[in-house]
């Protein structure tokens, strides 16, 4: 059996720009994206608070109250 090779397409340009230059300019006329700053800070601000809750919660618990009076009695 003769394997017969299909015949080839030619597809007709449709513009005379290569993907190249279009993907080239389309990244030279990207707009930066607008970056409120303001928000930003009060996310930074709200995580904050909300980590200094956590410290204060883990200082609390017994477990870890305990671990750290069993490493100041190690450190004397």
């Amino acid at each position: 059996m003769a394997a017969q090779s299909a015949p080839k397409v030619v597809l007709k340009s449709t513009t005379k720009m290569s993907l190249n230059e279009r993907f080239t300019n389309m990244l030279k006329n990207k707009q930066p994206m607008p970056v409120n700053i303001r928000a930003t800070m009060q996310q930074q601000q709200l995580a904050s608070a909300r980590n200094r809750r956590l410290a204060q919660q883990m200082e609390n618990r017994p477990s870890v109250q305990a671990a750290l009076k069993l490493k100041q009695g190690a450190a004397w």
